[in-house]
C-alpha cells in the first residue's frame, strides 16, 4: 500500500512494537497475519529491501526445529510443495490440501491437524484486498464462520475500497501484491472439528532484513471442509505478534 493508505489503516490497526532498529509492523484491519502490510505497501520492496524469504544483517530468524505440538497424521510439513496466493508464498500438499484451486480459491483440506494449518493459511491470505473480491467475496461468504463473520466481511471490504481509491484501480482488480511467507506452525487441538492455528510469516523489516510475526485463529470443521472463525469484532489485531523468539514453531522445508 501507499503511505496514505496505510495512515488510513492506522485507524483499524495496532502498531505491534520494536524488533532490533524499530521496526513497525502495520496489520491492516481485515487482512490477516498472512496478509501483514509491512511499512505500508503493496508495490516491490524498497531498495535494499528482499522479497519474502530475504534476511538481513540482525534480522529475526528461525534457529531451531523443534518436535510438533501435537503428532501429525498427514504429510510432514517436510513435503510440502509452495504457491503464490497474491504475491505470498504459501505451502500446498498433496495429501493435506487445498485439493481444489479452481477460480482462484483454496478448498478441500484433509480432516487432521496439518490440513488445518494449510486451511488456516490459504483462507487468510485469500481474505486481503490484494486478492481481490473475486477471491476475498466467496472467501469470506463460504470458508469463513462465526458470529463476527459480517464485521470481519465489512472491514475487508472498507480495506479494499481505501486501497482502489488510492491506487486508482477500477473494482474488481487486486489491491496491489503481499510480500510475506509462511515459514512454520504451531496447532492446538483440544477438540479434533475446532483447532487453533498459530502461523509463523516471514516478511521484510524496514531496514533492509525480514521480520517474523504469529497469527493466531481457530478453524472448525462445516460441511467437509475446514471453515476459518472469524476473530471478535472482525478485527485481527489482538490475535497478531512480532515473534522475537520462534522456538516452539514447526518449520517449513524452505521455499516459498
Amino acid at each position: 500500500m501507499t503511505d496514505d493508505i496505510a495512515l488510513r489503516a492506522r485507524r483499524r490497526t495496532r502498531a505491534i512494537g520494536v524488533v532490533a532498529s524499530i521496526v513497525l509492523l502495520t496489520i491492516t484491519a481485515g487482512v490477516t497475519g498472512l496478509v501483514v502490510a509491512l511499512n505500508g505497501r503493496t508495490g516491490a520492496p524498497a531498495a535494499g529491501q528482499g522479497g519474502p524469504g530475504t534476511a538481513g544483517p540482525g534480522a529475526p530468524h528461525v534457529t531451531t526445529e523443534p518436535a510438533d505440538p501435537v503428532p501429525l497424521s498427514t504429510a510432514p510439513s517436510s513435503t510440502v510443495a509452495w504457491t503464490t496466493v497474491a504475491g505470498a508464498g504459501v505451502p500446498v500438499s498433496a495429501t493435506a490440501g487445498p485439493a481444489d484451486s479452481a477460480g482462484g480459491r483454496a478448498r478441500g483440506f484433509a480432516r487432521t491437524p496439518f490440513g488445518a494449518v494449510l486451511a488456516a493459511a490459504h483462507i487468510s491470505v485469500r481474505l486481503s484486498p490484494q486478492a481481490g473480491p473475486a477471491v476475498f467475496e466467496p472467501t469470506l461468504r463460504d470458508q469463513v464462520v462465526g458470529p463476527d463473520a459480517a464485521a470481519l466481511a465489512d472491514r475487508v471490504e472498507d480495506d479494499y475500497q481505501q486501497a482502489r481509491a488510492q491506487l486508482g484501480l477500477p473494482h474488481g482488480e487486486p489491491a496491489g501484491r503481499l510480500y510475506s511467507t509462511i515459514r512454520g506452525y504451531q496447532v492446538d487441538v483440544e477438540s479434533i472439528d475446532r483447532p487453533t492455528v498459530r502461523l509463523l510469516i516471514e516478511g521484510p523489516g524496514a531496514s533492509g532484513g525480514s521480520v517474523l510475526v504469529s497469527l493466531v485463529s481457530e478453524l472448525q470443521w462445516v460441511d467437509g471442509d475446514w471453515a476459518l472463525v472469524a476473530p471478535a469484532d472482525g478485527d485481527w489485531s489482538t490475535e497478531t505478534s512480532v515473534v522475537t523468539d520462534a522456538a516452539g514453531f514447526k518449520r517449513f522445508a524452505d521455499g516459498g
